[in-house]
């Protein structure tokens, strides 16, 4: 198998011949290829250039295409500010009260912000590699994390707690969804074999299981099936520790769930991991950034017996990459995959 048919494989519940491995690994990439992270951001072929560096140094089956986590978000009208070296962070939201929703326009992926660097920088991949080498297009903040971005995360989180029914709520949470979702269609257009997405502060580590079952898990199953209506196979990351929701990913339709390194391995394998995907989810600063060669064996290889049984499985860290990850490391991890992940 070559990578490309590997991941593929994993992707349709069957067995491939080992376990293979995706890098969440841009802000390490942009280091090593010695491209400023302010134009990574936003030139395709600074995107295309970066990754291909990353793959021909560490041969990993899948490129995961990211850029940040304010991408979407300003393409709605939120500003950002990147600070030399750093990922985007946003400054301000895009409303500043529920009343301005309908200022909102839904996203056109081909066009506002910087979305068009992105698909341009997967078609460049596609072209190049995508024969080979399975191409994982990131379409950033899911409707949930969105919304906290458009609106001002605190604000927007105490407006969920005073004011649940508000219809506003609603209606920002849609025009967030059909923007996100737009940007998937527009990956899997471009090239990707397969798309993902962050709903980053969905998580127990900010609202209540309760919370996320009311305002974020409908959309994550609705676009679950939407995509797959349309042969989008889509991977769903929540930052933190998802060990208390892992029951309610386990009732979605087939999907993937990349999981932070906090979550439970165990816990997850047969829950959400007994018919679906996992990714991760290895701990990537205590580990993979600042943990010894033999660590990182060790780890992984701890890892891979608990998931890699019956499939389902691609090994990745647990969120992104620390750029001052140091190389040895990475090939560590890569080849404890080759070696322990053999079916």
């Amino acid at each position: 198998m070559n990578s490309l048919q590997r991941v593929q494989a994993v992707l349709a519940g069957q067995i491939p011949d080992r376990v293979p491995v995706c890098l969440h690994n841009f802000m390490l990439a942009v280091r090593e290829a010695r491209i400023p992270m302010e134009r990574y951001r936003a030139d395709p072929q600074a995107i295309a250039e970066v990754h291909l560096h990353a793959l021909e140094k560490y041969g990993h089956d899948c490129l995961f295409i990211d850029t940040d986590t304010t991408l979407l978000a300003e393409a709605m009208g939120a500003k950002s500010e990147c600070a030399p070296g750093e990922p985007g962070r946003i400054v301000a939201p895009a409303i500043r009260s529920l009343s301005e929703v309908d200022r909102l326009k839904v996203v056109n992926p081909e066009a506002d912000g910087r979305i068009p660097a992105l698909l341009e920088g997967v078609r460049l991949l596609a072209k190049q590699v995508g024969s080979e080498v399975a191409i994982r297009g990131n379409a950033d903040q899911m409707a949930f994390g969105l919304a906290c971005l458009v609106r001002g995360i605190q604000d927007f989180l105490m407006e969920l707690a005073a004011e649940p029914d508000n219809p506003a709520i609603v209606q920002l949470l849609d025009v967030c969804y059909q923007s996100h979702l737009l940007v998937h269609r527009a990956l899997a257009k471009a090239g990707a074999h397969f798309t993902s997405l962050g709903d980053s502060l969905a998580g127990p580590d900010v609202v209540s299981p309760r919370m996320f079952d009311r305002f974020a898990r409908p959309y994550e199953e609705r676009l679950v099936r939407e995509l797959a209506a349309e042969a989008i196979f889509t991977v769903i990351h929540i930052c933190g520790d998802t060990t208390r929701i892992l029951n309610s990913f386990s009732q979605y339709d087939f999907c993937g769930f990349e999981l932070d390194y906090k979550t439970d391995a165990v816990a997850a394998k047969t829950t959400a991991g007994a018919r679906h995907v996992l990714f991760g989810n290895v701990d990537p600063s205590g580990v993979l950034a600042r943990g010894t060669v033999e660590e990182v064996r060790q780890k992984t290889r701890e890892l891979i017996s608990v998931w890699k049984p019956g499939g389902h499985f691609v090994l990745n860290a647990g969120c992104a990459i620390p750029p001052s990850t140091p190389p040895q490391n990475i090939h560590a991890f890569i080849q404890a995959a080759r070696e322990a992940g053999v079916y």
